[in-house]
Formats: structure tokens, C-alpha cells, sequence
């Protein structure tokens, strides 16, 4: 190798540096990964060569051809004498041999080539120990002993500078750039790679990142070209992004990608700061096309028909008791949904509760309907609505169904047998009638008052009976359809302390739904009044019974507003 010029490294990092945003690097004959275009490599350059003696040739005193005139000495005389001369000298000088950089500048064309004029020559003191670079009008050779040499330039020079060039995490390149897929390159280091295309610019790769990057099919995969390099995030984390979405990386949970629909119900979880923390897998495939990926915090669930939803906590504890996606519930079709401390999430198949840390399956039933706008009334969103429901006109056997809401969602909190009117439901819009025709009305109606033996424990302003109560019956009266208290029982009005007294203990504890009362409506005369909700299940005379249990539990529950909806299915539902 011939000696090395120092001094002028300084210089020549300057002038490449002002020469990299002219042009980038070219990978031999491949298409320069650039921001801006510059020319490729076409001609060799011509190696710079030593001067060559001419051969020398001194003439022999014998040969003929060479002896001029002089006469030839007698024989056996002694030789005439002749003027000394050299022995013969004649030499060839070979050109100095070529260092690696002046082989790899000549192999791309030299000055004639895409990296065109020197500007620097070649240095091995500003590289790192045991490397040598020299600068050129459009970018720089690089080597060492372990690399070999190759060229930067362009995009991937600059990226490749601001990593902190050979002395970086990088270190020396170890190909020239190479062409990949929609007009991008890439160029490979010893710690790792710098990728290039016109639609991301040039980025870095490496490390457990590069590695799931690799096994995601690099730039051929869903993810494409990197668009950033890493970004350092919480708990000693990095990111990546790319065309397609990411790569996170956490000492906890390794590196793994993250993309698609599920990357977008983790976004709006928090990310990595949310409660699922960083992915711990990538995405896996399960039954019917969906996939699923876990995190430290629970996992994210897709399929073509629920979309990307969160499974957590003691809701994911439960679901997974049920067999996970393959058990009765399938996938889940909500995140969680909480107020207060309580939380629900809808499954396929139904739904999970979790109320003061309390668990509970609830399959679908005619709650569900609160939901998806099959019921024909309303919910005035009301913290609990009930179902009094008959198969047919003219049955007074009823089911009834308490629907509790929790975040906006009504689910099933349970259900009984019921009665009602012992001649059945009225048709919608027909008024009951007074009670002696014993009919039921349909409609929807609030609850926000209650009456009883004693308090079981309810909310709701509770009037507590005495053998004074009484409810208005007598229309046109001015207690009609109302609770009064006299010492007498006058025609229609009803005893409340006879019907909460006597053995069947009807009013032991019941609740008033307002049917033809404010606040849900004016009072109509003789349109009906007295429709409760009380004890004992046996025909009534146009109110709802429960078995005793039932309707406690309904009174510790209910909120003011609660609503109950009556009638016959078909009425009902849509």
C-alpha cells in the first residue's frame, strides 16, 4: 500500500458532508436511495500508475554484430584489452499496488464514475482504529480490515452520520447499497442496516427490533419501510414505526410488532402506557379468521364480525373459565365498560358483569333488546329496567324480567314467574279500565314510590302503611289513583293495610307504577288506578306479583325512575 496523506480528513468530512444533500450513494450498479437523484456509476476510472524505466542493453564485446572494426587477436596471443563496462542493468519498475479504497474508487470508474473527483485522500486517522475513508466529490469509501470497503453516499450517508457514522452503534458498512422493492435500497453495517425508499426516507434498523423485522419479512411483509428510527419510551422501551404499522421493544417483553385493527384498539387503550402495557406476542391466528395478541396487562381479540376489542381482569378471568372465544360467549363484541365499580363486557354470547368484585355470566335474553333497539319502549335510560311479559292476550301468567344497567348497557339480572290481570293485558294505547275488570294496561311506565309493612331497604321515598291507608278509587273524587289515609272504606277505594295484613300478605311490600298518575301522565277518570307491583303470585285485578324474594330484592335495587314495561311479546318487541 503505498503511504497514507493525513492531515486533510478534517477537511474532507466538511466538503462531504455540504456534498451529501447533491447526491446519495450508489450499490454498484443499483439505483441511488436519494431524496434527490443523482447519477449512477457508468465507467472505471483509470489506476494512477508509476513510471517505467526503458530497459537497458549493454553491448557484448563478443558478439559480432557489436565488435565494429577492430581486427580479431592472433590465436594464442593474449586479448587485446578493451575499455571496461557494466555488467547489464536493465530493469522494469512496477506500479505501486492499490490500497483497497484506490481499488474499490477504480472498480466504480474513478473520477469518471458516480463518486467523481477526490476531494479528500485517503485518511486512517479520523475513522475509527483500524479503518481507513476517503471523500469524493458525491461521497466517501470506507474500510476496515473486518468490513472490507464500500461506498456511502446520499440519503443513507446522512442517516448513516447522524448515528454517529463508523464510530456509531452502526460501525463500517459491510455491502455497498443494494435494490429492493419499489425503488428503495438498503445498505448493511456491522450493527445492523440503513433502509431507504422515495416514500420514507432514510431510517436505521437494528437489534431485536431489526430481528422481528426480519422474521415479519422485512420491507415484503405487512410492515414495509421503516419511517422513523427508534424512539425511546417508558420503562426502558423503544419503538419503530413503519409503513404498516410497528415494532415495540421493552427488556420485559421483548421485541414484537404491532399493526392492523388490533394496534388501533391498543392505541386508543394508551398504548404501552395504557393498562395492557407492551405486546408481549404478535398477533395469533385462531378459529373463524380471527387472531388475538397478548400484553402484559391482557390481550386485544379480532375477528371479521366483533372487530378489535380488550380482554382484562377479572372479566378475561371469567371469560376464559367459559373456553375463551371457543366456549359459549365467543368473541367479545365491546371493551369493557365500567361506572363506578362496576364494569361489563358483551360477548357474542352474552355478557360478563363485574360489580364490586362479584362476577357473573349473563346469556342474552329480552334485556338485550334495551340494547339493540328491538324493544318497542323505551329505557329513558334508567338505571334498571323490568320486563312483565304474557305469551298471549287473555293469560294472566307472566315472566318478569329485572334488567340492570351498568355504563349504558342493560343485562340480565334476573327473572321470575309471574301473574298479572287475572282477564290478561289490554292492547297498547287502551286504557285497563277500572280494576273490577280485572285487565292489565301495556305500556311503559316509572316507578318512584313504595309502600309496605316496613322498610326492606329501598330507595325509594317508602310510605309505610297503617290501617289508615288507603288508595283513591272512586272517580272524580279528589283522591282518585292516590294514596290518602281515612278511618273508613268508602266504594272503590282500596284497604292497603287489609291486602298487606290479611294471609296471602299481597301489600306486605310492593311499589307503585305510575300508570295514569303523574309524573309519566294526567289522571283519566275511571281509566284504572292501583296497579302495583306486590307479593303474592296468583291472579290480580291489573298489577304485577312476585314471588316475595323477588320483589325484595327489587325494592333494595331499585332508583327512583326505574321503569317497568308490560304487555304481550308481540307487543313489545320487534
Amino acid at each position: 500500500m503505498r503511504p497514507l496523506r493525513r492531515g486533510g480528513w478534517a477537511a474532507a468530512l466538511a466538503l462531504a458532508a455540504l456534498l451529501a444533500a447533491a447526491g446519495p450513494s450508489q450499490a454498484g450498479p443499483a439505483p441511488s436511495p436519494t431524496d434527490s437523484a443523482s447519477p449512477a456509476p457508468t465507467s472505471t476510472d483509470t489506476p494512477s500508475a508509476a513510471a517505467t524505466a526503458s530497459p537497458s542493453a549493454t553491448p557484448s564485446p563478443t558478439d559480432p554484430a557489436q565488435a565494429g572494426t577492430a581486427s580479431a587477436a592472433p590465436t594464442g596471443a593474449p586479448p587485446a584489452s578493451a575499455p571496461p563496462t557494466d555488467p547489464p542493468t536493465a530493469t522494469d519498475t512496477a506500479p505501486a499496488p492499490l490500497s483497497p479504497i484506490q481499488a474499490k474508487y477504480a472498480a466504480l470508474g474513478g473520477a469518471a464514475g458516480w463518486l467523481g473527483a477526490s476531494v479528500s485522500a485517503e485518511d486512517c486517522a479520523a475513522p475509527p482504529a483500524g479503518g481507513c475513508a476517503a471523500a469524493f466529490r458525491n461521497g466517501a469509501v470506507y474500510w476496515s480490515a473486518a468490513s472490507g470497503a464500500h461506498t456511502v453516499g446520499g440519503a443513507i450517508r446522512a442517516r448513516w452520520a447522524a448515528a454517529g457514522a463508523a464510530g456509531g452503534l452502526l460501525g463500517y458498512p459491510t455491502t455497498d447499497e443494494v435494490p429492493i422493492r419499489s425503488g428503495g435500497v438498503y445498505q448493511l453495517y456491522q450493527g445492523g442496516a440503513i433502509y431507504w425508499s422515495p416514500a420514507t426516507g432514510a431510517h436505521t434498523s437494528r437489534g431485536a427490533i431489526r430481528a422481528e423485522y426480519a422474521a415479519a419479512g422485512w420491507e415484503n411483509g405487512f410492515l414495509g419501510y421503516p419511517t422513523t428510527d427508534e424512539v425511546p419510551i417508558r420503562s426502558g422501551g423503544v419503538y419503530q414505526l413503519y409503513q404498516g404499522g410497528a415494532i415495540l421493544w421493552s427488556p420485559a417483553s421483548g421485541a414484537h410488532t404491532s399493526g392492523g385493527a388490533i394496534r388501533g384498539a391498543w392505541a386508543a387503550t394508551g398504548y404501552e402506557n395504557g393498562p395492557l402495557g407492551y405486546p408481549t406476542t404478535d398477533e395469533l391466528p385462531i378459529r373463524s379468521g380471527g387472531v388475538y395478541q397478548l400484553y402484559q396487562g391482557g390481550a386485544m381479540y379480532w375477528s371479521p364480525g366483533t372487530g378489535a376489542r380488550a380482554s382484562r381482569g377479572g372479566i378475561r378471568a371469567v371469560w376464559a373459565g367459559t373456553g375463551y372465544e371457543n366456549g359459549s360467549l365467543g368473541y367479545p363484541v365491546t371493551n369493557e365498560l365500567c361506572s363506578g365499580s362496576s364494569c361489563i363486557q358483551k360477548f357474542q354470547g352474552g355478557t360478563i358483569t363485574w360489580i364490586a368484585g362479584a362476577t357473573g355470566v349473563h346469556p342474552y335474553n329480552e334485556c338485550e333488546s334495551l340494547n339493540n333497539g328491538r324493544s318497542n319502549y323505551p329505557s329513558y335510560g334508567a338505571s334498571a329496567v323490568s320486563f312483565a311479559i304474557a305469551e298471549s292476550y287473555g293469560s294472566y301468567r307472566a315472566t318478569f324480567v329485572r334488567c340492570q344497567n351498568t355504563a349504558g348497557v342493560y343485562w340480565p339480572d334476573w327473572s321470575a314467574g309471574a301473574t298479572v290481570g287475572r282477564s290478561g293485558f289490554k292492547p297498547p294505547g287502551v286504557a285497563s279500565g277500572p280494576t273490577r275488570y280485572e285487565y292489565s294496561p301495556t305500556g311503559d311506565y316509572s316507578v318512584t314510590q313504595a309502600f309496605g309493612l316496613g322498610n326492606p331497604g329501598t330507595e325509594l321515598p317508602y310510605q309505610t302503611l297503617n290501617p289508615n291507608s288507603r288508595w283513591g278509587g272512586n272517580p272524580w273524587s279528589g283522591t282518585y289513583n292516590q294514596y290518602f289515609e281515612s278511618s273508613s272504606w268508602v266504594g272503590y277505594d282500596e284497604n292497603m293495610w287489609y291486602f298487606a295484613t290479611r294471609s296471602t300478605h299481597d301489600y306486605r311490600q310492593g311499589a307503585v307504577l305510575n300508570y295514569n298518575r303523574p309524573p309519566d301522565a294526567g289522571i283519566v277518570q275511571d281509566a284504572g288506578f292501583a296497579i302495583f307491583l306486590h307479593e303474592n303470585t296468583s291472579p290480580t285485578a291489573g298489577c304485577i306479583a312476585l314471588p316475595d324474594w323477588n320483589l325484595v330484592d327489587w325494592l333494595q335495587k331499585a332508583r327512583s325512575g326505574d321503569r317497568i314495561i308490560m304487555g304481550v311479546r308481540s307487543a313489545l318487541f320487534r
